[in-house]
C-alpha cells in the first residue's frame, strides 16, 4: 500500500505552536494502522523515522522572508520539493492529508499532481485569527486558504461553529466537512477512501 503523506509546517523537534503538540499525538496512532509519511519545515534537508513515521525535512532555501505571504510560498514551495522526495521513495501516495493552512498549498498542487484525495485538518480560519477581511494581507490568506479548502475531498474540524463557518464564509459543502479530529475519526475516514 502506498502510504498517507501528511503536509506541516511543524511538528517535534519543529515546534512553534500548540499544532506540533497535535501532530504528535495524532501521528503515531494513524502509523500504527497505515503507512504514514510526513513531510515537515526542517533546519535542513534530510530524512528520519520516529514512531513508525518516516520524516522528511524541507530545509529553508530562503533565509529571509520580506513579509508573511512569502514565506508563505517559499515554505511551501520548500515542502513540495521534500515531498517529491517522499513520493519518489515510497512509490506514490494513497492519500495526502495537510494540516493547517499554510502547509495546504503544497498538499493542493501535490495531491492534483498525483491524482489522490486531498484531506485538510482545519484548526483556526483567517477571519477566526484576525476577526475579519478588512487588510490586502487578510484577503490574500483568505483566498489562499478557499483554494486549497474547496480542492479538498474532507476537511476535518473541531465543532459544528467550524463547520458552519467554512460552509458561509468559504462555500464548503457540509456533507465534506468531517466532525472530530482525533485519530479515530481520521482513520474511519481513511477507511472510507481507502478500502
Amino acid at each position: 500500500m502506498k502510504p498517507i503523506i501528511h503536509i506541516t509546517w511543524e511538528y517535534p523537534p519543529f515546534v512553534v505552536g500548540d499544532l506540533s503538540k497535535r501532530l504528535s499525538d495524532i501521528l503515531p496512532k494513524i502509523a500504527s494502522r497505515y503507512p504514514t509519511v510526513l513531510v515537515v519545515r526542517g533546519d535542513s534537508d534530510g530524512v528520519f523515522e520516529t514512531d513508525g513515521i518516516k520524516i522528511y525535512k524541507a530545509g529553508s532555501s530562503v533565509r529571509t522572508h520580506p513579509h508573511i505571504l512569502a514565506y508563505a510560498h517559499l515554505l511551501n514551495l520548500d515542502l513540495v520539493r521534500a515531498a517529491a522526495n517522499a513520493l519518489h521513495d515510497n512509490g506514490g501516495a494513497s492519500l495526502i492529508h495537510s494540516h493547517d493552512w499554510i502547509s495546504s498549498i503544497a498538499s493542493a498542487y501535490l495531491s492534483s499532481y498525483v491524482g489522490c484525495p486531498l484531506l485538510i485538518s482545519v484548526y483556526t480560519t483567517e477571519i477566526t485569527r484576525s476577526g475579519s477581511l478588512r487588510s490586502v494581507l487578510s484577503l490574500g490568506i483568505f483566498d489562499l486558504e478557499r483554494h486549497c479548502f474547496q480542492r479538498a475531498e474532507r476537511l476535518f474540524v473541531q465543532d459544528t461553529r467550524m463547520r458552519e463557518h467554512l460552509a458561509k464564509e468559504y462555500g464548503i459543502d457540509r456533507g465534506r466537512v468531517v466532525l472530530g479530529n482525533s485519530p479515530d475519526t481520521i482513520l474511519e475516514t481513511y477507511r472510507r477512501f481507502l478500502g
